[in-house]
């Protein structure tokens, strides 16, 4: 049978520690190993997990009964019990490595998510990393064969570390996504997915229908089917703009800005008068300076923000 990433990782760490504990380590060996952990954050994370237990391994060691003075007539025999320890521990370790791999596929997944007006990265064990938006919760299983995400709601960024053999899918509400190694973002929110795609190709499936995405490429998804189109390098760069803690308007409705302001604050902007509505806007805000904005609405459109509790009603 095939070993999977995981578990080849699982046994590489075992190896080092082994070596490690073995007599003949030095400067060279050290730095050999600093190199192979700071290829990849899975490395890292195996070898700290079963070095955990390597030094279980070594307080079972200190708790063991000494041996018994053999008679003077009989020649000494040498200690070979640093040698069943390191093949002990080495035995534990990668025993423990097969047990990870083959419970990775069941593992309870992972639980990511920000507050309202956050946004943070979270690096995954395989290498990929994730920026979630504001008001965003995801969950993440890695296994063995497949590398799964559940965007529950909001809004998150993926930087997929490319792996042949495991696709990292996405399951959010009415759309799948499917990459091998990309960057995209994708947006829930009220019944509807939206993904945005800044390098690499991914699969968007809903209902049997597929669709894909390459650069600058996006996806509108809701009941009714996937809608596909480009945008412009700088429209990526707008609607991206919040990884950087931007909110980037380009031109656009009154009525839609307010809404994306919205997303990051306890304090709504409320327009009900249409024409108000659809007023052009532009510029580059910080998403929880509602205030800088509804200030800016009243100086540069002559616009009147009438504040009232968590409202800020906008009219002429």
């Amino acid at each position: 049978m095939r070993m999977g990433t995981a578990q080849i990782i699982e046994e590489q760490a075992a190896a080092w520690l082994a070596r490690r504990d073995r007599g003949d380590w030095g400067a060279v060996q050290e730095w050999e190993l600093e190199n192979w952990l700071l290829q990849a954050t899975a490395h890292r994370v195996a070898f700290l997990r079963l070095e955990s237990i390597w030094r279980r391994a070594d307080a079972l060691d200190a708790l063991a009964p000494a041996p018994q003075a053999l008679p003077s007539a009989r020649p000494a025999m040498p200690d070979r019990f640093g040698y069943w320890r390191a093949a002990a521990g080495l035995a534990l370790a990668s025993g423990l490595a097969l047990m990870a791999a083959s419970l990775l596929q069941g593992e309870s997944p992972q639980v990511y998510a920000t507050r309202l007006g956050e946004n943070k990265t979270v690096a995954l064990a395989e290498g990929s990393r994730i920026t979630l938006n504001t008001a965003t919760q995801l969950r993440a299983s890695m296994a063995a064969d497949k590398r799964m995400v559940w965007l529950d709601s909001g809004e998150a960024f993926f930087d997929v570390a490319p792996d042949s053999t495991r696709p990292f899918v996405i399951e959010a509400g009415v759309g799948r996504i499917t990459v091998l190694g990309t960057r995209f973002s994708v947006r829930r929110e009220a019944g509807k997915v939206s993904v945005l795609v800044a390098e690499g190709k991914v699969r968007v499936r809903q209902d049997g229908k597929e669709v894909v995405l390459s650069g600058n490429g996006t996806a509108a998804l809701d009941k009714g089917g996937i809608a596909q189109s480009q945008v412009s390098p700088e429209q990526m760069r707008g609607r991206l703009g919040w990884r950087e803690g931007r909110l980037i308007l380009d031109q656009m409705p009154l009525a839609q800005a307010a809404a994306e302001f919205n997303r990051y604050n306890n304090r709504k902007i409320v327009i009900a008068d249409p024409e108000v509505a659809a007023i052009k806007v532009g510029g580059s805000f910080s998403p929880t300076n509602v205030d800088g904005f509804t200030h800016l609405l009243e100086l540069g459109f002559g616009l009147r923000a009438e504040r009232a509790g968590e409202k800020i009603n906008i009219s002429r």
